[in-house]
């Protein structure tokens, strides 16, 4: 695996070499060596090229940079075996043509990439050697179809997906052409990745690669690699074998034969009947035929699922005593399920419920519940339970309760208050989904219902619709100390999922099955006149794929309109394609769990739905909750209800308390829970010791089991114990540098997290070091948790700044270093850092820009001056006007807090040297943010840098300046105010 060290040190010698004036006469011998011909234009080849550079080398290849069309003559093309034009150069001169058409047709290679195409228009001799010429194009997310795999390129490549520029060619020069892969649409087949034979040379092209989002990519490289090695001449296959897991290959089940037929009742006119159509809510006569309901070993029966897979009935009504809502297991792998019947229009006054928890227990280990324990009565619609300091949190209606046995009975004595003031008028707009997180908080989601939690007494800020989080003391009972929502969704939420390193994802009932929380909101906050917007889809599409056509829903037909979880597979029980990258997500109203693919497109993610987990032709079937258990299989909880629908009310029907309409077929007693089990075995495993008995190095031990629900609650129980005595064996687990078959290292991650929790990483200097040592481990899931549980003072700012990881190769680490920098201290290298960052990412890259955003804003001083002085040069000034946005809300939130006299001196004195353009955007933002009242005494020297400013603006950017020199006290600018109102007036005429 590469270092980040030499990564950076690639990159360094490249800054070097371009700073220094390295040319193409000083190349040193090597096996594979290319020019790599760029431009000064718009697809920023210097940028690309530090990018492919560093890994290539890494490689074997290596790759010397030019931008100078002179260097395509013989004696400089002599010394490399291949040249790599990336630009867009309109015009060759003839004999520059002559000697590339040369240099290929004696046997080098020539490997023009994405717009080389358009290049050297003039020379139709050079356009049919790439083998078409660019005419136009669209963008979007995509993978190709590999149509030669045959081909020495092509063996052993499964191909890649990212967003990119959707290239239509003309001029097709299909002589000596072979096309490896095929870009499809709805416009037909387009050739994207082909070869073609010129004399003894060969030519390679793809047009992938417009930005970053692909030029970072794995699967590009890789595809770049092997492109480059066949044209020079050599063997492909030592690029080595690529895929990028986005091929998800499952062969499901066929429908089993020895079922029963349904059997049907008429009950008249009380089944609604709503039709898809352009007014929501739009209803038929209603339906009269139901089916009855099943058994629940035959209804079992109906689930289709993939081969190797099985669904097996852990328990069922009678022992259940309600519809199961909600489930989580303890320490001890037993399963703790909230049961209602209050739900959804019989919510009751507190601790008058009809609703339960109940524990159930396999003591023998086959797989089946035979051990039932109540645990706690008298709630109403618990839709949420988690463990925590031997007791569960439970959400029991409109208020959260800490639940706890004190003398071993397995019945709750202790039953207090922790949030109260949840609002619940629709009962399905509720809090869900309690998860203990990584960061030792506990996560979940709130529905659309606006609520005002009250802790302890105090009113809190209000909600709707997101993800929240909340922090607990260590007392006994516990308290809830702070809470904060993290971000919104765009409608009702009720799913919530983690990945193995911590990124957070979620769902909606309504056409949006899957989200992505990138940044919470906190980051917009800190930044003055900023504000962060809810999040959408990140699937690409809401429909899902029933096994019947016996589906009924109230809107979105054909999709999810009940969605509900979002657990990620974070075990080793299914095969390597699910890990830690599949996200399930429940479709009562279509009788399945949908399988979501999560794949990362830069520091953003976008899902897909290839197939279900399970399905069923039931029409009772409704899981509504599907998570990963101890023993690494997915569970679920089958609601087994005819009646799922919860509003609007339909005509001739009545609405609930609850605001459900009323019906007296909605099911209070079936309740069924399932576990997907893949592999031979049949049992569920033998009951263990409970993990809360195991002596401290067994709970250490168990932060590598591969599942990790065991591992959480190994990392709470630690947390929890609050003794220093592990630390040592947790900082061996850092130090771990072993990473698993998908890159990840769980042990150092939870033993991160547990160090944190323990609170010993600020306290105890040998803990800081190792945590920012982390900040270099092979595994990029430790970096990005390194660099979370940092504190956030100036000893981590140099940490983060020595490490490099602002530039990590992983864009959920550096997503999460621009984070934590925006969290630290105001500090001029940290700024400075950020704006050289800026070049790098890719501007469309939204959630990149964000953090990028929120951490110049906390150093925005330095911020500042560093794009203005940078506008010097060329590349500088076509990058800072990529960051205009950016520069006008950073340098608002400058203004906004209230800079001293010397900060405000040090940006103006840097804008003297920047582009007019960003000049105008520093002080729009100023302007927009600068308070009236907040005086501020300019010294004579600033005073004077006003005046060479001013000369430098465009007239309306000059009003703005005269405008805040006269609020600032200064009297350098009023004898040009005159003529800056005349030249505005004549621009306005």
């Amino acid at each position: 695996m590469k270092s980040l060290r030499s990564d950076a040190y690639a990159l360094m010698l490249f800054g070097w070499a371009v700073c220094c004036g390295m040319s193409v006469n000083d190349v040193q011998a090597a096996d594979v060596r290319g020019l790599f011909l760029g431009d000064n234009g718009h697809h920023q080849p210097r940028s690309r090229f530090a990018e492919l550079q560093p890994v290539l080398q890494q490689r074997g290849v290596e790759l010397t940079y030019t931008d100078k069309l002179q260097d395509l003559n013989p004696e400089t093309l002599g010394k490399f075996d291949f040249l790599v034009l990336y630009a867009n150069i309109d015009r060759i001169e003839d004999a520059q043509a002559k000697a590339l058409l040369d240099f290929v047709a004696n046997g080098k290679g020539f490997v023009p990439l994405h717009c080389a195409t358009y290049c050297f228009r003039n020379n139709d001799a050079i356009v049919a050697l790439m083998g078409a010429q660019f005419q136009r194009h669209g963008g979007g997310v995509f993978r190709t179809n590999i149509a030669n795999r045959t081909h020495p390129i092509m063996k052993g490549f499964g191909g890649f997906e990212s967003w990119d520029e959707t290239y239509v060619h003309h001029l097709h020069n299909e002589k000596n052409r072979t096309v490896l892969a095929y870009r499809v649409d709805s416009e037909g087949r387009e050739p994207w990745t082909w070869v073609r034979t010129h004399g003894k040379g060969r030519v390679f092209y793809t047009a992938w690669g417009h930005d970053a989002r692909t030029w970072r990519n794995p699967g590009f490289q890789n595809l770049v690699e092997r492109g480059i090695r066949w044209a020079a001449g050599g063997d492909p296959a030592v690029a080595g074998a690529f895929s990028d897991g986005a091929e998800f290959r499952v062969t499901s089940t066929k429908p089993r034969t020895d079922v029963k037929p349904f059997d049907y009742i008429d009950v008249g006119a009380k089944i609604p009947n709503y039709t898809p159509g352009k007014q929501w809510g739009t209803q038929d006569a209603p339906l009269t035929k139901m089916q009855k309901p099943l058994a629940p070993a035959e209804s079992a029966k109906h689930f289709i699922t993939h081969e190797g897979f099985r669904v097996e009935l852990f328990a069922s009504e009678p022992n259940l005593g309600g519809k199961p809502i909600a489930m989580n297991w303890d320490e001890r792998g037993r399963l703790w399920v909230c049961e209602t019947y209050d739900y959804p229009n019989q919510l009751q006054p507190e601790g008058q419920g009809r609703d339960r928890i109940r524990i159930c227990e396999d003591t023998d280990g086959d797989g089946r519940a035979d051990k039932f324990t109540l645990f706690a009565d008298q709630l109403s619609i618990p839709t949420a339970i988690t463990h925590y300091r031997g007791g569960v949190i439970v959400q029991d209606g409109r208020q959260t309760l800490f639940l706890k046995d004190t003398n071993g009975d397995d019945k709750a004595d202790i039953r207090k208050v922790l949030i109260s003031n949840w609002a619940l008028g629709d009962t399905h707009g509720g809090v869900s989904n309690f998860q203990y997180g990584l960061d030792n908080w506990i996560w979940a989601m709130q529905g659309y219902n606006f609520s005002e939690p009250v802790i302890q007494g105090k009113k809190q800020q209000g909600f709707r619709m997101g993800f929240f989080r909340f922090r607990l003391d260590a007392q006994d009972p516990p308290n809830v100390i702070e809470i904060e929502f993290v971000r919104s969704t765009n409608n009702n939420t009720w799913g919530l999922g983690q990945t193995e390193e911590g990124i957070v994802f979620g769902s909606t009932a309504n056409r949006n099955p899957s989200v992505f929380m990138p940044i919470a909101n906190r980051y917009y906050e800190r930044v003055l006149g900023w504000s962060p917007q809810g999040l959408g889809t990140i699937a690409n599409t809401h429909l899902f794929q029933p096994v019947t056509g016996k589906v009924r829903q109230v809107d979105h037909h054909g999709g999810y309109t009940a969605g509900a979880g979002h657990a990620i597979y974070t075990a080793r029980r299914y095969p390597q394609q699910w890990w830690n990258r599949t996200a399930f997500v429940c479709g009562p109203t279509g009788h399945l769990v949908g399988t979501f693919l999560l794949n990362a497109r830069g520091a953003d993610f976008t899902s897909r739905s290839p197939c279900n987990l399970i399905a069923s032709d039931d029409e009772w079937s409704a899981p509504i909750m599907a998570e990963v258990g101890p023993d690494g299989n997915v569970w679920v909880l089958d609601w087994y209800n005819y009646i799922v629908q919860h509003n609007p009310t339909p005509r001739g029907f009545k609405t609930g308390k609850g605001n459900a309409y009323e019906s007296d077929l909605r099911d209070k007693k079936y309740a069924r829970i399932y576990r997907v089990v893949y592999g031979a075995a049949k049992a569920g495993g033998k009951p263990t010791q409970p993990l809360a008995l195991q002596h401290p190095d067994v709970l250490v031990a168990s932060l590598t089991d591969p599942t990790m629900l065991v591992r959480k609650h190994a990392q709470r129980l630690l947390v929890e114990r609050g003794q220093q005595d592990v630390v040592p064996q947790l900082v061996a687990l850092i130090r771990d540098p072993r990473v698993d078959e998908i890159g990840l290292n769980v042990a150092a991650i939870h033993a991160l997290q547990t160090l944190d929790g323990l609170g010993v990483v600020s306290d105890r200097g040998d803990v800081f070091a190792a945590v920012a040592a982390a900040l270099k481990h092979p595994s990029a899931g430790v970096r990005r948790n390194a660099v979370e549980v940092l504190p956030r003072d100036r000893r981590s700012t140099v940490a983060v700044l020595a490490s490099g990881i602002t530039r990590d190769s992983d864009s959920q680490v550096r997503l999460a270093a621009l984070l934590a920098l925006a969290e630290m201290p105001a500090n001029a290298p940290a700024g400075n850092e950020i704006a050289a960052v800026s070049r790098q990412l890719v501007t469309e890259d939204r959630w990149a820009m964000d953090a990028l955003t929120a951490a110049a804003a906390a150093h925005a001083s330095a911020f500042m001056e560093r794009m203005a002085r940078d506008c010097s040069d060329a590349d500088g000034a076509r990058n800072a006007n990529r960051w205009l946005p950016t520069l006008a809300i950073v340098s608002e939130h400058f203004a906004r807090s209230q800079p001293k006299p010397e900060a405000l001196a040090g940006v103006l004195l840097s804008l003297s040297a920047a582009t007019p353009s960003v000049s105008g955007a520093v002080l729009d933002g100023i302007a927009k943010g600068w308070q009236d009242e907040h005086a501020i005494q300019l010294s004579a020297k600033t005073e004077s840098q006003l005046v060479v400013l001013l000369n430098k603006l465009s007239p309306s950017s000059k009003a703005k300046l005269i405008r805040l020199a006269s609020v600032w006290g200064s009297r350098a600018l009023e004898q040009y105010a005159a003529e800056i109102v005349k030249s505005l007036l004549q621009t306005a005429g």
